[in-house]
């Protein structure tokens, strides 16, 4: 019997991850022959795959579809989580959580397991937006009013009707500050606040769509501080995290869970000055030069709002499947399912973002897929979530019944893993069809 493409690709690129030529030039890492030594199946919390309407052999396809990712090279570690009709089908990880070659790592390799928590980065958006809905719900704010009335010095050089609304959409005038200090200055809370308030707006009517990567969380912690008189880490675990029941799910990291968190590395070939340039803007750091940061105590010592929570796959498609069973987890309403509908409400179609360079659709805080192919793979126009730091998928989509949460520690950005995460997104969408029904 002839060997698949699949497995025919999955061999090339596992032999070619561990030539010394593609790790000198490409950065990848060392791919070990026995996979299995190398996964964590979570048998606990996985349930039949038909109380979730799969069977054992589409769970088993898409599990490929992960390995195949993995055997690129280009990630330490992969975990996913998935659950239909709420329930968990699929809960794995596969690779190294630590010690696989990072600055400052152990010495010996760490495998990642299911209960390993992984910083989600700008997929933390997606969670601020949804406690800023719920300030809504308590009759606290309205998205409507200018950020100004709540943090009076945000009204500098014209940004005084720019409103929570358009914070939340990424037409909110201030999507990056142009500062060469180093990020372990640049991520304190109230240095950033101050910058923010301080900049000229690249649009004083807040018309022009451009990616926000860390200003627009910095504001609405600020507007979530100042109307709660909570910080945003007392706020999260008094109204969702200890509802929820989340372990590890938080902003931030104390000294103690950082030593056991996921370690990041960025791979691929290294990229050159001008395209520097132009990730810098969305990814709010110089991938070359901060390439170690985002494995610094530093960036997790206090709350980024846009981008230093960290969570299980586990954890992040639980949160996801609240939103999508309307804002309630057991017998418990966590959110309204009206601020549910405002979070996920499509406010901008299809529009040219001008920090990413590409039309996205957004909502209140979310991304939202698309039709025929959008964010999270094909057929996907109904759903919602975000993405993290080039390849983390958080999302749910109604049509589906589905929760997922895609979590990786590799950060490729020159590279060829797109087939592969492609594929997967594919595998996902096409193995858990979509009902005819709901929002269009």
């Amino acid at each position: 019997m002839l060997p698949t493409f699949s497995a025919v690709a999955r061999s090339l690129n596992r032999y070619s991850a561990n030539t010394a030529l593609s790790r000198r030039l490409l950065r990848t890492l060392p791919v070990p022959a026995d996979l299995a030594a190398v996964t964590d199946i979570n048998a606990k919390s996985e349930g039949s795959p038909g109380k979730a309407g799969t069977t054992s052999k589409d769970v088993e396809a898409i599990w490929r579809a992960v390995e195949d990712l993995y055997c690129t090279g280009y990630y330490p570690a992969i975990s996913l989580c998935l659950r239909r009709h709420g329930q968990v089908f699929l809960n794995r990880s596969i690779g190294y959580a630590r010690g696989f070659g990072e600055a400052g790592g152990p010495a010996e390799p760490q495998l990642m397991t299911t209960q390993t928590p992984v910083c989600l980065y700008s997929a933390s958006k997606a969670v601020t937006a949804i406690l800023i809905h719920k300030l809504v719900d308590d009759g606290l704010i309205d998205l409507l009013d200018p950020v100004a009335h709540y943090i009076p010095e945000f009204a500098k050089h014209g940004k005084d009707s720019i409103n929570i609304l358009q914070i939340l959409t990424h037409r909110g005038s201030v999507p990056g500050i142009h500062s060469e200090e180093h990020l372990s200055k640049l991520m304190k809370h109230d240095h950033q606040l101050k910058l923010i308030c301080d900049a000229h707006p690249t649009d004083v009517h807040g018309r022009t769509q451009a990616y926000h990567a860390v200003t627009g969380g910095t504001i609405l912690q600020a507007i979530l501080e100042r109307v709660t008189g909570q910080s945003i880490s007392e706020y999260w675990n008094l109204n969702f995290k200890n509802p929820l029941g989340l372990k590890h799910f938080r902003y931030g990291a104390t000294e103690r869970e950082f030593q056991h968190m996921a370690r990041d590395q960025f791979t691929g070939a290294k990229v050159a000055a001008p395209l520097r340039n132009y990730f810098r803007p969305f990814l709010g750091m110089d991938v070359e030069r901060d390439r170690d940061f985002i494995n610094n105590y530093a960036f997790f010592s206090e709350p980024v709002a846009a981008g230093n929570m960290i969570a299980t796959a586990e954890e992040a498609s639980r949160f996801f499947q609240m939103l999508l069973d309307g804002g309630r987890y057991g017998e418990r309403q966590i959110v309204s399912s009206l601020a549910v509908h405002r979070a996920t409400w499509e406010t901008n179609p299809h529009r040219f973002d001008s920090v990413l360079k590409v039309p996205l659709r957004y909502s209140p805080g979310m991304m939202l897929g698309g039709s025929p192919v959008g964010l999270f793979g094909p057929e996907t126009n109904q759903a919602f979530g975000h993405l993290g730091l080039i390849n983390i998928f958080v999302w749910a989509d109604p049509q589906r019944d589905l929760s997922a949460a895609l979590l990786t520690t590799g950060k490729p950005l020159i590279a060829h893993n797109l087939p592969q995460l492609a594929r997967l997104l594919y595998e996902i969408n096409h193995r858990l069809p979509r009902r005819k029904t709901g929002r269009h």
